[in-house]
C-alpha cells in the first residue's frame, strides 16, 4: 500500500485567484496546488503560445553555420537518432526539413544491440558511407571519445541534445544542450525532439512556421519522453494535438487508424498509450528504422503496411513482457529470501533487453520497492532499474561501479551493462548499500491535488478541468482525495476483472469505476467507510451525462498509514534477520489470545491487501498479522502466496502452538541483544 500525500493549499491565493480571473473554485485551488498562483500565471498556463527565441540556445548559432555551410557544399549530411519515441521523431523532423531544403541527407538509427548514442563502430561506418557532417538528435553530449574519432577520420559534428552533459564536452562545431552550464535560456526541460525542433526554427528563423509544421511529431516525441508537460512543452504538445487532424504526415494518420485513434479528439493520454508504445515497440523489440520508415512514408499504401508492422512489434512486445514479469514474479516465489529484500533484483537467460525496462517499472508498482531486472546474454549481462522517490537508484549503481561495464540514468530510472560472473556479488552490494543507507526504505507515494466539496463534483465543474490539458508529467489528471464515502452497493465488471460501486460523498451518491482492482479483491462492503483516490470524470450514455469516479486507490477511512508503515518495516527487517528493539516483543509476537481476529479475518477474503485493512480497523497492527499468517501457513491451515498477495484457508483440526514455530523463534532473535 502506497503512502498517501496530499498538497497543502493556500485558500487565500485561491480566493484572490478566483477573483481576479473569474475561474471556478476548484480549478484555482488545482492552479494554486501547481504553483500557478497570480492571474498572469494562469493566463500563461491555459493560453501560452509562444515559444522563446531558439538562439538564446548556447551554440544554436554555431549549428545553424555549420549546417548552413555544409548544404552550400554538397556536403553529405546524416542526422544519427536514438530508437525510442523521442529519438525516431526527433530523426524524422530534421532530416524532413534538411531534405525540403535539397541538401544531401540521410539518417541513422542505432539498434538497441548498438546500444545508446554515437558509437565507434557506428561512426566508422558513416565515414564509409561518405558523410561529412553527422548531427545529433536526442543524443551525443556525453560522446567524448567517439567525437574524436568523427574528426580523426575527417568529418565534422553537431550535436543536439537534451540529456545532462559531462564536465567535459565533445569536440564539435556546436553542441546545443539546454543543460549546459553555460546556457543561458529560459526553459531546460525540452525533450530532444524540440531541441531539434529549436535546431529548424533557427533554421528557417520562422518559430510559428516551423511548429506548425512540425507539432505533431513534436507532441509525440515530447509525451514519449516523459518531460514536464510545462511551460515550453505544454505549449508544442497542445499546439501538436490541435495541428494533427490536420496533419499531411501518411506514416502518422495510418498509425493513429491502426492504434484506434480519431485524429479529431487526440488527448495526451491517447498519444502515451496508443502512439509512443507502437513506436518504442520497433526500438525495444525489432529495428527502430520501421518506426522511422513509417512517419516518412509518402503513401498512404506503404503506411498502413508499416503501420500495421508495428502494431503487430507491439503485440509482440507485450507477449514478451508479460512472459518475462511470469518469470521474474515465479523467481521471488521460489526464493523469499530476496523478496524480503530491500531491493527486489530478479535476472534471467535470454530476457529481452529492450523489454526489461518496463517489466522493472511493473514489478516497482506491484512490490513498491526498488526493482532491477537483469537480462543475460552470454557471459555479457544488462539491467534496467526503477527506484521510489527518496532511494537513488543511481547512486546505489554507483557505490559498486568497478563492477559495472557501464551505467547511467538519474534518481528514479537507470540501466547498466555487468559481466555475467559479477551479478552475484553486485546483488550482495546492492543489499548491503540498501541496508546502511536506508534502515528503513522509503515509502512509494501517491499525491492528491485537493479535497474535494460536494458542490464541486458536478458536471460543469468536472468538464472544466479539461482546459487542464494535455495532461502528462508535473502535469497530471486532478487526483481527487475524496474522505469517508459510504457504500451502498458494489457489483462485477466484465466477469470480474473490474469493479464498480456506489458510495455517497458527502450527502452526494456517486458512481466509482476500479479498473485497477478484480472484484475478487473487493474486499469492501456496504455501510463501510472508505477513502478514496480517484479522477473525475463526465460520462455520456443515451445522451445524459453523469459524473464518473475513476479510482486510483482505496483504503477504509481509520487506516493509519504510519502505523501501517512501521509495523511493515519491523516486519521485513525481522524477516530478513535484523535486529529490532526487544521492547516491540509483546506487540508482534503471536499468542493464543491475539491470533483470535486474524483467524477470523482469513476465512474472509483471500486477498492479502484487503485482509491486513481489515485488522488495522480492529486494532491489530501490520506485523502481528502478517507473522500470525505466517503461523496459520506453518501449522496447515492457510496457503500463504505473498508475492502475489493471496492466501487460501485450508480447514484443519490441527492445535496451533505458537511458541513451537519458526516464526516466534525468528522474531525471539531479532529481539535478541
Amino acid at each position: 500500500m502506497k503512502k498517501w500525500l496530499v498538497k497543502s493549499i493556500d485558500k487565500q491565493i485561491s480566493n484572490r485567484l478566483m477573483l481576479e480571473t473569474k475561474l471556478p473554485a476548484v480549478i484555482c485551488d488545482l492552479l494554486v496546488s501547481r504553483g500557478i498562483q497570480t492571474s498572469a500565471m494562469a493566463q500563461e498556463y491555459f493560453n501560452g503560445d509562444t515559444l522563446s527565441d531558439p538562439f538564446l540556445i548556447k551554440d544554436m548559432d554555431k549549428a545553424v553555420e555549420a549546417i548552413d555551410e555544409a548544404i552550400q557544399n554538397e556536403e553529405k549530411i546524416t542526422v544519427y537518432g536514438d530508437y525510442d519515441c523521442d529519438g525516431v521523431t526527433a530523426t524524422v523532423m530534421l532530416y524532413s526539413y534538411l531534405d525540403a531544403l535539397g541538401a544531401d541527407v540521410d539518417w541513422y538509427i542505432p539498434s538497441r544491440d548498438e546500444g545508446y548514442g554515437l558509437s565507434c563502430d557506428s561512426v566508422r561506418k558513416l565515414a564509409d558511407r561518405g558523410t561529412s557532417l553527422i548531427i545529433t538528435v536526442d543524443n551525443g553530449v556525453s560522446a567524448v571519445e567517439e567525437a574524436k574519432l568523427i574528426y580523426e577520420l575527417g568529418m565534422k559534428l553537431v550535436v543536439t541534445d537534451h540529456h545532462q552533459p559531462p564536465e567535459e564536452l565533445p569536440q564539435a562545431e556546436a553542441v546545443v544542450d539546454p543543460h549546459r552550464q553555460d546556457d543561458f535560456s529560459s526553459y531546460k526541460h525540452l525533450a530532444g525532439c524540440a531541441v531539434a525542433l529549436k535546431l529548424i526554427m533557427a533554421m528557417e528563423q520562422d518559430i510559428d512556421g516551423m511548429l506548425e509544421q512540425y507539432a505533431d511529431l513534436a507532441a509525440i516525441g515530447t509525451i514519449g519522453d516523459v518531460v514536464p508537460l510545462t511551460g515550453e512543452n505544454r505549449i508544442i504538445v497542445r499546439r501538436g494535438l490541435s495541428e494533427m487532424q490536420y496533419s499531411e504526415n501518411e506514416g502518422l494518420l495510418s498509425l493513429i487508424s491502426a492504434a484506434g485513434l480519431d485524429p479529431e479528439d487526440m488527448t495526451s493520454t491517447g498519444i502515451a498509450f496508443g502512439l509512443c508504445p507502437r513506436i518504442n515497440a520497433a526500438g525495444r523489440y525489432g529495428s527502430p528504422d520501421v518506426a522511422a520508415q513509417l512517419l516518412l512514408a509518402q503513401n498512404r499504401k506503404t503506411a498502413d503496411m508499416l503501420a500495421t508492422q508495428l502494431c503487430d512489434l507491439n503485440t509482440s512486445r507485450k507477449t514478451t513482457e508479460n512472459d518475462i514479469l511470469e518469470k521474474a514474479i515465479a523467481s521471488l516465489q521460489e526464493n523469499p529470501r530476496i523478496f524480503n529484500e530491500r531491493v527486489l533484483i530478479v535476472c534471467g537467460e535470454g530476457w529481452n533487453r529492450g523489454i526489461i525496462g518496463i517489466v522493472s517499472a511493473r514489478l516497482l508498482e506491484l512490490y513498491e520497492k526498488p526493482c532491477i531486472v537483469i537480462g543475460i546474454e552470454g557471459n555479457e549481462a544488462r539491467g534496467s532499474a526503477r527506484s521510489v522517490e527518496g532511494f537513488s537508484i543511481y547512486s546505489a549503481l554507483e557505490s559498486c561501479s568497478e563492477l559495472l561495464t557501464k551505467f547511467g540514468g538519474h534518481v528514479k530510472a537507470a540501466g547498466f551493462s555487468i559481466k555475467k560472473e559479477f551479478i552475484e556479488e553486485f546483488r550482495q552490494r546492492m543489499y548491503i548499500y540498501a541496508a546502511e543507507k536506508f534502515p528503513s526504505m522509503p515509502a512509494m507515494t501517491i499525491e492528491a491535488d485537493i479535497e474535494p466539496d460536494a458542490e464541486h463534483i458536478s458536471i460543469s465543474e468536472i468538464e472544466n478541468l479539461q482546459y487542464m490539458q494535455p495532461f502528462g508529467e508535473q502535469n497530471t489528471a486532478p487526483l481527487f482525495l475524496m474522505k469517508e464515502c459510504v457504500i451502498t452497493s458494489s457489483r462485477p465488471l466484465k466477469d470480474g476483472k473490474y469493479t464498480s460501486f456506489t458510495a455517497e460523498y458527502k450527502g452526494k451518491q456517486l458512481k466509482f469505476l476500479c479498473f485497477t482492482l478484480s472484484y475478487d479483491k473487493f474486499a469492501y462492503f456496504i455501510g463501510d467507510k472508505v477513502d478514496v483516490l480517484a479522477n473525475l470524470e463526465v460520462n455520456e450514455y443515451n445522451n445524459t451525462k453523469n459524473v464518473s469516479v475513476r479510482v486510483k486507490d482505496i483504503r477504509l477511512s481509520d487506516f493509519s498509514q504510519d502505523k501501517y508503515l512501521a509495523a511493515k518495516n519491523i516486519y521485513e527487517k525481522i524477516l530478513r534477520g535484523e535486529k529490532v528493539d526487544k521492547k516491540l516483543y509483546d506487540r508482534i509476537v503471536p499468542t493464543p489470545q491475539n491470533m483470535k481476529i486474524p483467524f477470523d479475518i482469513i476465512r474472509k477474503t483471500n486477498d492479502i491487501n484487503s485482509a491486513v485493512q481489515m485488522a488495522l480497523s480492529k486494532g491489530v497492527n501490520y506485523c502481528l498479522f502478517m507473522m500470525c499468517l505466517h503461523i496459520f501457513s506453518e501449522f496447515g491451515y492457510l496457503e500463504l502466496d505473498r508475492v502475489n498477495g493471496r492466501m487460501n484457508f485450508i480447514k484443519g483440526d490441527k492445535k496451533i502452538a505458537p511458541e513451537q514455530s519458526a516464526v516466534v523463534k525468528k522474531i525471539k532473535k531479532s529481539c535478541t541483544d
